[in-house]
C-alpha cells in the first residue's frame, strides 16, 4: 500500500526544505534541512542537488586497494570457529559466517558498518572520520539475544529517513531493529509480523507490488539436525501406499529421486518466504505468491530481468537443488520460469549479482559455483562422479560445475558467457560483487573465497551410514581449514575479464565470505569490506587516481524513500551506464544505499534517467561528473515507464512448426568411456531446391535413426506439404542422415537427392551406414536409385557437396568421412565420387583414383566442406574442415586435387572446425571464408603455446586402446579427465594411484608413462575461436576471430547474406552442442548470432532481440531461402533432437535484387559459377559471389543470390570457364540468367 501519512509529511517537509518544486534557479539549499543535505547545492533542476566529491590523489599507487589494519580503522571484529559451540554443525553450511551491512546509521552522512557474528555478538561501528570507526554496539541496542545470526539488510523499513536493520537467524526469531535516527535501535520484529523462526539465511527488500512500501523476501537454507541422521530410518507409509518421512523429521529429510527408478532419503532445503508490506505490517503471502520451493538457498537477488518494470528475483540454491528465477506477474504472484530463460545454471550455486558488463543498458547476471582454478584443486574435488550422473543430466535446467555469466539479450533472453569471459572458475566462492572499482566505465567483478574445512576433499569420504549419530561437520572437525585467494577481475571490454587480484591488492588468502562495497570517504571510488573467518574483517581503501565518477542518491516520495528498486541510466561520453538500486547482493551482503558510476575519461553527463520503483520516469541532462548527485522524486505525476519495443529483423515463421528431429538416444560412452562428447548426435542437415519444377523452393531435412525422411513441397507463399506416402525414405528408417544434397545425378535437368549416412552408434562395416541416392521424376516424386549407383562403402559419413571438378558437364561429389566407430579420434575415409552416369541409361558414381585425389582420402575427421575457387585460376577447388586438425585446402590442377594447406597458411591453425561457407566480406573481389569452431566458452582453452591434445593408445598393455585428453598448466602437460573416470576406463591406474591426491599431483607422463604416450596417435588443437579466413587474392589466408558474442558456443550452420540491404555481406551462425560427457558442461551458451558486416572484413553482433533469430537449442544445419516469396532472404534451421526453426525477413530495408543462374543439364543450378557484381554509381564498388551446391554444415541453400539494389551489372564466370556480362536494371528485382551452350 502507499506510504503512511506520517511518512508522507516527513518527506514533504524534507523536500520543501530542499527547495524542490521551486523555480529551478541555482543557489544554496535553504538552512534547516536534514543533515544529509548539508553541503549540497541545487542544480539547474529543482529535483537534483549536487555536492563535490573529495579530491583523490593523483600520485601513482602500487595497487588499487590498500588493506587497512584494525589498528588504523578501529574495527577488530572477527568471526571465529568455535568447536565448543553447541551449533558448531552450522560451520558446514552457508551459516558459517555472519553478514555485513553498510549505511549511515546515525544520520551524520558518514558510512557506518554493521556486522553479524554467527553465534557471537553483532557489532555496530560508527565512522567518526575517514576510515576511523568507533564500536558503539553496547549503547546501540543491537547486542541482545544469543541467536546464530546470518544475513542482514540495512533498510528504511518505516520510510522515516533512517536505516533500520533486519537480521536473519538460524532456528530463532529473526530480528528487526528500528532506528531512532541517531543510531539507537529497538527490536520490533514481532510488532510487524516478521519474527520468522526458520533456517533463515538472508533478507532482501523490494517494492515488488509498486505500492510505495518495501516488501520482504526471506531466503532459507536448511535445518541441520543435532546428532546427524537417526539410527532408525524415519519412514512411514504414505496415504498412496508409498513411503514418506515421518512428520517429526520432515523439516530435515525428504525422499529424493537418485535415478530413473531409484529413490532415497536425503537432507532437504527449506521453502523461502515472501512478506507483503501492508502499511507497516507484513503479511506472509509465500504460498499464494508461488515462491515456495524446498531448496538450500544461498542468495536471492531482486532485479528486473526482462525490463518490464516489475522486480523479479533470482534465487541460487546449493547442491542439486535447481536455481529459481521468479518472474513477477504483476498481480502479486510469481512464476518460476528459469527453464524457459536459461539453458543451464551452476550446480552448487553460491553468491550472485546483477550488473551491465557490456554497457548496452541491459542488466547481466552472474551466479557463482565452486569451480577450482588449478588442476590440482579440480582433481581433488571431483570425487566419484559416476553416482551423480543421472542427477546431473536429469536436472532442469541442466546444472554445470562452474560459474555462469548470463548476458542479457533483451526481452528476457540470455546467452551464457562465463568461460568465454574468463570468470568460469573462481574456487570455493561466496560473494559476487559487480561494480566499477577502477572508474574506467566498465563493471568489474570481485569474488570472496575460502571455507572452514575442505569439504570437497575427495580422499575424505563417508557413507550415509556414517552419518548416523554424526553431523557432516563432525567428519571434518579435525581437518585443516581451507583458505583460498580472493579474486578481482577487471573488465577489459568485449566480454573479456582479466585477473587483477594481485595488481589491485585484493589477493588476500583466507576464508572470506560476505563482502560489501561503499564509498567510505566520499571520493568517488568504491571501497570494500570483506568478512573473514578466524581473522578480522578486511577493510580496503580504494586509492584510484584516474577516471571520472559520480555517486547518485535517490529520495523517493511516491516510491519508497530510499528508491530501492529504482533503475538509473546515465549516458556519458556516448557510453551507456545502468544500475538498479538493490543494496543486498552477492552473499549475506548489503552495500551502501546509493549508486556509483565510473565514467573513465568522459567529463560530463549527457543524460540521466531515473525509473522510480513505482514506474514513473524522470530525465535530466548536462550534469557534471565527480559529484554526489541527490535526486528527489517529484510529487507530480510522472510519465510512466514502458519497455522500449523494437521490431526485429526476422520473425518466426509459423508454417513450419511441428517438424521435429527426434534422436534415438544412444550411449556412446559404452564403447569409449573417455570420449569428450557424443559422436552420435551431429545431424541433421537441410537442403533446399525446386524439386517439382514449379519455381518454388522445396526442402528435405535429415532424420535420426528411427525416423523416416520426407520431401516438403512449397506453395510459394510460406506453406509446405509433405509429398508422397513416406516412400522411398521409409525403407531407410534405420539409417541416420547426415549431409543432404539436391543435385542432378542423372543429367535429366531435375534435382535428385543424396543423403550421407553414418553415426557412432553403428558398428564398423554396418550396411546401414551406406549413403543413399534418391532419383527425382521431375515432379517431386522420388525413388531409390538402382543398386550399383553408388559404391558400397560403409564409412560413417558427414558432409556431401557437389561440383563439376573435372569439367565434364556433370556434378561430382565430395563425401566426408567422420569417425571410426569405437575408435575416436581416428577418422573414416573421405572420398571424391566421380559422376560416370550416362544420361537416360544409367546412374553410376565411382571413387576417384588416388592419382586424382591423393590426400583427400585421409583428410581427418571431416565435418564440412566447400567447393570454391581459392586461387582465382578458374578451376573449382576444395576446402575441408576437420576436428583436431586444420582447415584443409585442395587446389584443382586441371581435374587433379593437390593439397595446398601449408601454402595457404592454414596448416598450423588447428581446431575443432565444424563448418565453412564463403563470401566476399571485404568487397575486394575474392572469396573469404567463415569457419565454425567450438568457441571459447567451454572448459577447453587452447593456444599455440598451450595447445590441447588427445592421445589414443594402449595404456593397459593388453591391446585395448583408450583416449587421454591433455592440457598445459605452468608448462606441464596434465590430464584433463579426473581419477574416477580415468581409473574406471583404465583399471590399472587404480592400482597405481590409490588416492585422489596422488593422481592430482601427477603429470601426464607420470600417469601414462612416456613410452606409452610416444606410441599413441596424437592430435592437437591450438585455436578454438570461430572466425574468418581473409583471402589475400592469391589463395593465402589470415585468420581473424569473430566477435566475442559468437564465441559462446560451437558454431555449426553458417551463411553469408546481406540481410539489411546496405551492400555488405552479413553473417548468421547457429550454435550449441549439448551432448558432452556428463562431467563437462554442455556447450550451450548461444542463441544463434546475426552479425552485420561493414564491408571491410569486420562484423557487429546484434542481440537476439534485435535480430529476432532465437535458437537456444542445438542448431545444426542452416539454409537460406525465400520462404514466403516476398523477394527477401529467410532462414531455416535444422535442430538436433528438437523442432525445426524458420524465420522470415521483416527488415524495413530496401528490397534486394535476386539473381538466379540456370545451368546445363547435369548442373542445372550452375554450381561452381562465380559472379562479379559492379556498380557504376559507386566507384570501385564490387562484390564476388559463388554458387555452392552444399556448404555451411551438412546443408544446402537455394542457389539464389541476393544483392543490394545499387549493383547495376554483373559478369558471370560459368562452371565450364565461359564468361557472360549482363546489366541489372534498377526497376527490376528478379533476374534469371541461363548458361550459354
Amino acid at each position: 500500500m502507499k506510504c503512511p501519512l506520517k511518512t508522507k509529511i516527513i518527506i514533504a517537509i524534507t523536500f520543501a526544505l530542499c527547495g524542490c518544486g521551486g523555480s529551478g534557479e541555482r543557489g544554496e539549499v535553504p538552512k534547516g534541512q536534514r543533515q544529509e543535505f548539508i553541503g549540497l547545492q541545487k542544480s539547474q533542476y529543482d529535483n537534483v542537488f549536487l555536492a563535490p566529491l573529495k579530491e583523490r590523489s593523483v600520485n601513482q599507487v602500487a595497487q588499487l586497494f590498500t588493506r587497512l589494519s584494525p589498528k588504523t580503522t578501529g574495527v577488530n571484529f572477527q568471526n571465529t570457529i568455535d568447536i565448543k559451540e553447541p551449533l558448531k554443525r552450522l560451520y558446514h553450511s552457508g551459516f558459517v559466517c555472519g553478514g555485513v551491512a553498510l549505511g549511515d546509521f546515525n544520520g551524520d552522512t558518514r558510512l557506518d558498518i554493521f556486522l553479524v557474528s554467527g553465534p557471537g555478538e553483532n557489532k555496530l561501528y560508527l565512522q567518526r572520520e575517514d576510515f576511523r570507526f568507533e564500536d558503539m554496539s553496547s549503547s546501540a541496542g543491537i547486542e541482545d539475544g544469543d541467536a546464530w545470526g546470518a544475513g542482514v539488510a540495512a533498510v528504511d523499513i518505516e520510510n522515516d529517513g533512517d536505516l533500520d536493520l533486519y537480521i536473519c537467524n538460524y532456528d530463532s526469531a529473526n530480528s528487526l531493529y528500528i532506528n531512532d535516527g541517531k543510531g539507537h535501535f529497538n527490536e520490533s520484529a514481532s510488532l510487524t509480523g516478521i519474527d520468522v523462526v526458520d533456517a533463515s539465511l538472508v533478507p532482501t527488500f523490494c517494492d515488488f507490488d509498486k505500492d510505495g512500501d518495501l516488501d520482504l523476501y526471506v531466503l532459507t537454507n536448511r535445518y541441520y539436525r543435532e546428532g546427524g541422521r537417526p539410527a532408525k530410518p524415519p519412514f512411514q507409509k504414505a496415504v498412496n501406499g508409498g513411503v514418506t518421512v515421518s512428520s517429526d523429521f520432515q523439516k530435515f529429510y525428504g525422499i529424493k529421486q537418485k535415478g530413473p527408478k531409484s529413490y532415497d532419503m536425503d537432507e532437504i532445503g527449506r521453502p523461502d518466504l515472501l512478506f507483503r508490506n501492508d502499511g507497516g505490517s507484513f503479511v506472509d503471502i509465500s504460498k499464494s505468491a508461488g515462491i515456495q520451493k524446498e531448496a538450500h538457498g544461498l542468495s536471492a537477488t531482486w532485479w528486473d530481468y526482462d525490463g518490464d518494470g516489475l522486480m523479479d528475483i533470482y534465487v541460487t540454491n546449493d547442491f542439486a537443488d535447481p536455481d529459481n528465477l521468479f518472474r513477477n506477474n504483476g498481480d502479486g504472484t510469481f512464476t518460476d520460469i528459469i527453464t524457459e530463460v536459461l539453458n543451464y545454471t551452476p550446480w552448487f550455486s553460491m553468491g550472485a549479482d546483477a550488473g551491465d558488463i557490456n554497457n548496452d543498458g541491459l542488466l547481466d547476471f552472474i551466479a557463482l559455483d565452486m569451480a577450482a582454478t588449478t588442476h590440482y584443486k579440480s582433481k581433488m574435488s571431483m570425487g566419484e562422479m559416476g553416482a551423480m550422473r543421472w542427477v546431473i543430466e536429469a536436472a532442469r535446467p541442466r546444472q554445470v560445475m562452474r560459474n555462469c555469466l548470463y548476458l542479457n539479450q533483451g526481452n528476457g533472453l540470455f546467452s551464457e558467457n562465463a568461460s568465454l569471459s574468463g570468470v568460469a572458475n573462481s574456487d570455493w566462492s561466496w560473494a559476487a560483487k559487480l561494480a566499477d572499482y577502477d572508474n574506467d566505465g566498465r563493471v568489474d567483478l570481485f569474488v570472496s573465497n575460502g571455507m572452514a574445512r575442505d569439504f570437497n576433499n575427495s580422499d575424505i569420504t563417508f557413507t550415509p551410514q556414517d552419518q548416523i549419530g554424526k553431523s557432516e561437520w563432525d567428519h571434518y572437525e579435525n581437518a585443516p581449514t581451507k583458505p583460498e585467494q580472493n579474486l578481482a577481475f577487471r573488465n577489459l571490454g568485449g566480454l573479456q575479464f582479466s585477473n587483477v587480484s594481485k595488481d589491485w591488492g585484493l589477493d588476500h588468502v583466507g576464508m572470506s565470505y560476505a563482502s560489501a562495497h561503499g564509498d567510505f570517504d566520499k571520493d568517488g571510488d568504491l571501497d570494500l569490506l570483506v568478512v573473514n573467518l578466524d581473522e578480522p574483517v578486511s577493510i580496503y581503501r580504494n586509492d584510484s587516481n584516474s577516471g571520472h565518477s559520480a555517486l547518485v542518491t535517490l529520495r523517493g516520495s511516491q516510491s519508497n524513500r530510499s528508491g530501492i528498486g529504482a533503475f538509473v541510466e546515465i549516458v556519458a561520453g556516448d557510453l551507456k551506464h545502468v544500475r538498479q538500486l538493490v543494496p543486498l547482493s552477492g552473499y549475506l551482503s548489503s552495500n551502501e544505499n546509493l549508486l556509483h558510476f565510473g565514467f573513465g575519461e568522459a567529463d560530463g553527463i549527457q543524460s540521466l534517467k531515473v525509473r522510480w520503483p513505482n514506474g514513473g520516469v524522470q530525465e535530466f541532462s548536462n550534469l557534471p561528473v565527480d559529484k554526489h548527485i541527490v535526486i528527489t522524486e517529484t510529487d507530480a505525476s510522472l510519465p510512466p515507464y514502458s519497455r522500449a519495443e523494437h521490431d526485429p529483423m526476422f520473425v518466426k515463421h509459423s508454417e513450419l512448426r511441428g517438424i521435429i528431429h527426434k534422436e534415438k538416444v544412444y550411449e556412446d560412452f559404452i564403447h569409449q568411456p573417455l570420449l569428450p562428447h557424443k559422436m552420435s548426435q551431429f545431424g541433421p542437415g537441410i537442403a533446399f531446391a525446386d524439386v517439382d519444377g514449379n519455381g518454388t523452393e522445396d526442402f528435405f531435412i535429415g532424420c535420426a535413426r528411427g525416423q523416416s525422411g520426407a520431401i516438403f513441397l512449397s506453395d510459394g507463399k510460406g506453406g509446405f506439404k509433405v509429398e508422397g506416402n513416406g516412400q522411398p525414405f521409409a525403407e531407410h528408417i534405420d539409417s541416420e542422415d547426415m549431409g543432404v544434397l539436391f543435385f542432378d545425378a542423372d543429367s535429366d535437368g531435375d534435382s535428385d537427392l543424396y543423403v550421407s549416412s553414418g553415426s557412432y552408434e553403428y558398428k564398423k562395416g554396418d550396411p546401414l551406414v551406406r549413403d543413399r541416392l534418391y532419383v527425382n521424376d521431375g515432379l517431386g516424386q522420388f525413388v531409390s536409385a538402382p543398386e550399383g549407383s553408388l559404391p558400397k562403402f560403409t564409412d560413417n559419413g558427414s558432409v556431401v557437396c557437389g561440383a563439376d571438378f573435372d569439367r565434364d558437364g556433370d556434378l561430382d561429389l565430395f563425401v566426408g568421412g567422420r569417425v571410426l566407430s569405437g575408435e575416436y579420434p581416428l577418422s573414416a575415409t573421405s572420398r571424391i565420387l566421380i559422376n560416370e552416369s550416362v544420361p537416360g541409361k544409367s546412374i553410376r558414381f565411382v571413387a576417384a583414383s588416388n592419382d586424382q585425389v591423393s590426400a583427400v582420402e585421409n583428410a581427418g575427421m571431416v565435418t564440412s566442406a566447400l567447393w570454391t575457387e581459392v586461387n582465382d585460376d578458374g578451376w573449382i577447388d576444395l576446402m575441408i574442415t576437420t576436428e583436431w586438425g586444420p582447415v584443409k585446402v585442395f587446389l584443382n590442377d586441371s581435374g587433379k586435387l593437390v593439397e595446398a594447406t601449408k601454402e595457404s597458411g592454414l596448416a598450423n591453425i588447428l581446431g575443432w572446425w565444424n563448418s565453412i561457407t564463403g563470401g566476399d566480406i571485404d568487397n575486394d573481389g575474392d572469396i573469404d571464408y567463415a569457419i565454425g569452431n567450438s568457441g571459447q566458452n567451454t572448459k577447453y582453452h587452447a593456444s599455440v603455446k598451450k595447445p590441447i591434445r588427445i592421445y589414443y593408445g594402449d595404456y593397459e598393455g593388453d591391446g585395448s586402446k583408450s583416449i587421454v585428453e591433455a592440457k598445459y598448466e605452468n608448462g606441464v602437460l596434465l590430464p584433463i579427465r579426473g581419477k574416477s573416470c580415468s581409473t574406471s576406463a583404465i583399471p590399472s591406474l587404480g592400482d597405481k594411484f590409490k588416492t585422489f591426491h596422488q593422481f592430482a599431483s601427477s603429470s601426464l607422463s607420470d600417469i601414462y608413462t612416456p613410452s606409452r604416450l610416444k606410441e599413441s596417435s596424437v592430435f592437437e588443437a591450438n585455436e578454438l575461436s570461430s572466425g574468418i579466413l581473409i583471402n589475400n587474392g592469391k589463395g593465402s589466408f589470415t585468420f581473424k576471430a569473430l566477435p566475442s558474442t559468437a564465441q559462446n558456443a560451437p558454431v555449426f550452420g553458417l551463411d553469408f547474406c546481406d540481410v539489411n540491404g546496405d551492400g555488405n555481406l552479413d553473417l548468421y551462425v547457429v550454435q550449441n552442442f549439448s551432448v558432452t560427457q556428463f562431467e563437462t558442461p554442455p556447450y550451450r551458451g548461444g542463441l544463434s548470432q546475426l552479425m552485420l558486416g561493414d564491408g571491410k572484413g569486420s562484423f557487429k553482433a546484434l542481440t537476439a532481440t534485435e535480430s529476432g533469430l532465437i535458437v537456444p537449442t542445438d542448431g545444426r544445419g542452416l539454409a537460406r531461402t525465400d520462404l514466403n516469396g516476398d523477394g527477401f532472404p529467410d532462414f531455416v534451421v535444422a535442430v538436433n533432437n528438437g523442432e525445426l526453426q524458420a524465420f522470415t525477413n521483416a527488415a524495413d530495408g530496401p528490397r534486394p535484387k535476386k539473381v538466379i543462374l540456370k545451368g546445363m543439364k547435369g548442373n542445372p543450378m550452375a554450381a561452381g559459377s562465380k559472379i562479379l557484381f559492379k556498380s557504376k554509381d559507386v566507384k570501385g564498388r564490387m562484390r564476388v559471389e559463388e554458387i555452392y551446391q552444399g556448404g555451411g554444415y551438412l546443408s544446402q541453400s537455394s542457389n539464389a543470390i541476393y544483392i543490394d539494389s545499387f549493383f547495376d551489372s554483373l559478369i558471370i564466370f560459368w562452371p565450364d570457364g565461359k564468361k557472360t556480362e549482363h546489366s541489372l536494371p534498377a526497376e527490376q528485382y528478379e533476374f534469371t540468367f541461363t548458361q550459354p551452350d
